[in-house]
């Protein structure tokens, strides 16, 4: 039976124990992209994960979610980057980087006057000031995520994930509700499937074996890509040699008619389905706030590696209290609805009671 605290290796990458720092964006840089000394000691006060992800780091200019995002688009970036993975593996864990880019989610100021780039205009909500990818834009983000790669692989991250959930652009391309293109990128789900399945074979070439590299997969939505059509795609993945991959959701959660768990929340379960189904190696995620939560999820099956966001971010030694049995201690997040630390974080609930 294995443990939240039991080691792992895969693909030679030696994991200390099953606790996943989630990439859960800061917004601490500027136009430059850059790491800077926020991000060090955000990163810093959160020891103990086995696998630490840094945040959604953009690979192109045009495709910022924001405008304080973390890039890995030019060379100038990766000495920050560098001090950074250094700076978790000192800590004792695995660095790793989620990479990504916003799509339709970005927006002219995000991008600082850079028009957003879509898989197709029928797809967006009328209005939106952004233009189609044409099959050359496609192939140009394409090798903009392998040189991003390549980058993070130079900084010293040795777990690389690609960012395909939560509405960005891998996700655009696999949902039927973003995806309306007529050509070989769009209408079938092998032709929604492409771009993603084309980005993973270029980025693992890329590396060349220096990293682990994974998807974070939105899996699944409500009226839109389903659970059949992400397991499929996982299947693919698995059969190009992935052997990793974090579950999460595309556009929304999607409604389950049957939890394979119903002590966990029906994001966490879909983590559980495509586990059952494809016999990956999986990351789960969703809604996990105590150390006996993550444990049992390991214990039962449900996932091989829990990932804590929020949770982490609420008490920055969350990981620290799991490893040292002392998971009673954890200053439990309340589940602000919108979340506070993700908007004015020195106004979470949870820190101000800390700090006072």
């Amino acid at each position: 039976m294995n443990s939240l605290l039991t080691p792992m290796e895969i693909n030679g990458l030696k994991i200390p124990n099953r606790i996943v720092m989630a990439p859960l964006a800061t917004w601490f840089s500027d136009e430059s992209g850059k790491v800077n000394e926020k991000h060090l000691k955000h990163y810093g006060d959160r020891k103990g994960p086995g696998l630490m992800i840094v945040e959604a780091t953009t690979v192109s200019p045009e495709g910022r979610l924001s405008e304080t995002q973390l890039g890995l688009f030019d060379d100038n970036q990766i000495d920050g980057h560098k001090e950074l993975a250094a700076l978790i593996e000192k800590n004792g864990s695995v660095p790793g980087i989620q990479i990504h880019h916003a799509g339709g989610k970005s927006t002219l100021k995000t991008n600082y006057g850079l028009l957003p780039l879509v898989p197709s205009k029928s797809g967006v909500k009328e209005g939106k000031e952004c233009r189609e990818l044409t099959v050359e834009d496609i192939h140009r983000i394409q090798r903009d995520f392998a040189n991003a790669a390549q980058r993070a692989v130079e900084a010293g991250y040795r777990y690389i994930e690609l960012h395909g959930a939560h509405g960005y652009l891998g996700t655009q391309f696999l949902s039927p509700i973003t995806n309306k293109r007529t050509d070989g990128y769009g209408g079938s789900l092998s032709n929604r499937q492409r771009f993603v399945l084309e980005l993973y074979s270029l980025v693992e070439k890329a590396v060349e074996g220096r990293a682990v590299v994974s998807i974070r997969l939105g899996a699944a939505e409500k009226d839109g890509l389903t659970l059949e059509e992400g397991i499929d795609t996982a299947e693919k993945l698995k059969a190009m040699g992935i052997r990793v991959i974090h579950i999460s959701s595309a556009h929304s959660i999607p409604k389950l008619d049957v939890l394979e768990d119903d002590r966990f929340s029906p994001l966490f379960n879909i983590s559980a389905y495509v586990k059952k189904a494809t016999g990956l190696t999986v990351i789960g995620v969703g809604g996990i706030k105590k150390a006996e939560e993550a444990q049992l999820a390991v214990e039962t099956g449900l996932t091989d590696m829990v990932a804590v966001g929020k949770a982490i971010l609420c008490d920055p030694k969350w990981a620290e209290k799991t490893v040292s049995g002392k998971g009673d201690e954890i200053e439990l997040c309340i589940g602000c609805s919108p979340c506070r630390w993700f908007t004015e974080p020195e106004k979470c609930p949870v820190r101000v009671k800390r700090e006072n």
